[in-house]
C-alpha cells in the first residue's frame, strides 16, 4: 500500500462501501452505510467534548447574501476562486446573489452583533455540524479534496484576549483527542505561515498527519480572528463601567471527511482496514464455525450466549450466522478492520471457550467464555493501534542540512530545515514543497546558508 498507495485507498473506499465518487458533480461523494458510521462515532464524540466544554449546538442557514460576503474584503478574497451562486429560483431571477457557505464566518457574526450587548452576554461559544461548499480547483481526491464537505465548525465571541487564548488551547485539546484518542491518529500542530493562514485571522493552527505516500494531510484548523470579523460586523459590548468594546473572536474545525481518510490509511494494512475500537462501528464480529449441520443448532445456540455477554458489556457486535465458508468470513471482516473476530465452534463448545483473533496483530488466542472480557482486548487494541501509528509517524520527521537530502526525504515525510526568510530562497523552497510552519529556533538558510529560522516543510494534500 505505501509502494501504490492511491489505488489501494480507492479499492478501501469502494470495496468497504465507506463512499462512492460517482455521483454527477465533480468532487461530491456520496457518503454510504460504512462511512457515515464511523463518521457519525467521530461526530457524535466531538459534539460531546463541545459541548461539555460550553459550547451550544446551532444550526445556521446555508445561504449567504452576496452583500454579507464582500462586507469582509480580506475574507471574500480567500474564497472568491471558490464560492458557488444561487442566482435563481426556478426562473425568476434573484433580487441578490447568494453564495453557498465556504465557511460561516459572515453567516454567524450578524446575528452574533444582535445577540451581543453587554458583558454579561459574553460569551458566546455554539458549533454547528454541516457541509460546506467550495469549488475546489485542484484535481479532486474521494475524501481528501472535495467541492462539498461535512465538518464541525465551532464560533466564538470572547470579552478579552486572554479567554480567548485560554479557550483556542482547550479545544486543541479537545482535538487532539478526537483526532489522537478517539481516532488514533498522530498529528504535529503546526502555526500556518503569513501567507497562508485564514482570511480574516490574526493566525491559523492547522493539525496534520501524515499518509503512507510520505504526504502530509490537514485534518482540523484553528483560527485565531481577533477582533478583526468583530469590527466589521460591530460585535461590540459594553463593560461594567457603561465603556464599549469589540470583542475577541476564533473559529476552528475539523473535516470528517479527511479524518475518515486519515483512519482509513494511517492503519491499514494490505488485508484491508483496522478502524480502532472506539470509532468503530462493529467492535467484534462472532463467527459460528460448523463442519456438521448436527451441530449447526448447538453451536449457535452457543454463539447466542457470546454475543448476550457482550451485549451486556456494552459491547458493539454483529453475529455472522451466514452460509458463507469461514474463510470467506474471515476476509470480510478483515478487510472491512472490524477490531475482534471471536469464533466458536464444536470443540470451543465442549470446552466452554473461544477463539479471539486480533485484526491489529493477527494474533489469535483461547478464552474462557465465563471468563472472557472483550472491553479489555479492545482496549489493548486500541493503544496499540496509538502507539503503532505514532513511531511510524515519528519515523517520518526528518531534518535535513543540504538540497541534495531535502529532495531525498520530501515526500516522504515532514522535513525540518533552516530558512533565511529571503524571498529568493523561498522560491527555491516552494518549488521543492509546502511550508508549514516557521519555528522560532535558529538555523542557517539550507539555499543560502545565512542565519535563519527552521522551519517544516512537506509535500501535501
Amino acid at each position: 500500500m505505501e509502494e501504490d498507495f492511491s489505488p489501494w485507498f480507492r479499492r478501501m473506499l469502494s470495496e468497504n462501501e465507506l463512499v462512492d465518487d460517482r455521483y454527477d458533480v465533480k468532487g461530491m461523494l456520496v457518503y454510504r452505510g460504512n462511512g457515515m458510521k464511523i463518521i457519525k462515532n467521530m461526530v457524535s464524540h466531538l459534539e460531546r467534548l463541545l459541548e461539555e466544554d460550553g459550547h451550544e449546538p446551532t444550526l445556521f442557514p446555508i445561504l449567504i447574501p452576496e452583500t454579507l460576503l464582500e462586507k469582509e474584503k480580506d475574507h471574500i478574497a480567500g474564497f472568491e476562486e471558490q464560492v458557488y451562486w444561487v442566482t435563481h429560483a426556478g426562473k425568476t431571477p434573484l433580487d441578490r446573489k447568494l453564495a453557498l457557505r465556504p465557511t460561516s464566518e459572515t453567516i454567524m457574526y450578524p446575528m452574533f452583533a444582535l445577540w451581543v450587548r453587554t458583558f454579561q452576554d459574553l460569551f458566546i461559544k455554539v458549533h454547528q455540524t454541516c457541509t460546506v461548499y467550495r469549488y475546489e480547483t485542484k484535481q479532486t481526491r474521494p475524501l481528501i479534496r472535495s467541492r462539498e464537505f461535512y465538518w464541525n465548525e465551532g464560533h466564538t465571541a470572547f470579552a478579552k484576549r486572554e479567554e480567548l487564548l485560554e479557550n483556542l488551547n482547550k479545544v486543541e485539546e479537545i482535538y487532539v483527542d478526537l483526532i489522537s484518542g478517539l481516532c488514533c491518529v498522530p498529528v504535529q500542530v503546526n502555526r500556518r505561515p503569513e501567507w497562508d493562514k485564514f482570511p480574516g485571522a490574526e493566525y491559523t493552527t492547522a493539525f496534520e498527519t501524515i499518509m503512507p505516500d510520505g504526504k502530509t494531510l490537514q485534518v482540523a484548523t484553528i483560527h485565531n480572528l481577533g477582533q478583526h470579523f468583530s469590527k466589521v460586523f460591530n460585535i461590540v459590548y459594553d463593560d461594567e463601567e457603561g465603556e464599549k468594546h469589540h470583542c475577541y473572536q476564533s473559529s476552528y474545525g475539523p473535516g470528517f471527511g479527511r479524518l475518515l481518510a486519515a483512519v482509513v490509511a494511517v492503519h491499514g494494512d494490505e488485508k484491508g482496514m483496522i478502524i480502532p475500537p472506539m470509532l468503530a462501528p462493529t467492535q467484534a464480529v462472532i463467527v459460528p464455525v460448523v463442519f456438521k449441520d448436527k451441530d449447526k443448532q448447538e453451536i449457535l445456540e452457543y454463539v447466542d450466549k457470546i454475543a448476550a455477554k457482550l451485549k451486556g458489556e456494552g459491547i458493539r457486535h454483529i453475529v455472522d450466522a451466514g452460509d458463507e465458508r469461514p474463510g470467506a468470513k474471515y476476509y470480510k471482516w478483515e478487510r472491512l478492520g472490524v477490531p475482534l473476530r471471536i469464533e466458536a465452534g464444536p470443540r470451543d463448545l465442549g470446552e466452554g471457550k473461544v477463539v479471539l483473533v486480533r485484526r491489529d496483530t493477527g494474533e489469535k488466542s483461547y478464552a474462557k467464555l465465563c471468563e472472557l472480557d472483550v472491553g479489555e482486548i479492545l482496549d489493548e487494541i486500541q493503544d496499540n493501534l496509538r502507539k503503532e501509528a505514532g513511531d511510524k509517524f515519528g519515523r517520518r520527521l526528518y531534518t535535513a542540512d543540504t538540497l541534495v537530502d531535502l529532495d531525498e526525504k520530501l515526500g516522504e515525510g515532514v522535513v525540518t530545515v533552516g530558512w533565511c526568510e529571503a524571498d529568493e530562497c523561498a522560491k527555491s523552497l516552494d518549488e521543492r514543497g509546502t511550508i508549514l510552519t516557521i519555528l522560532d529556533q535558529a538555523d542557517e538558510c539550507i539555499v543560502c546558508g545565512k542565519k535563519g529560522k527552521q522551519i517544516r516543510i512537506a509535500k501535501t494534500y
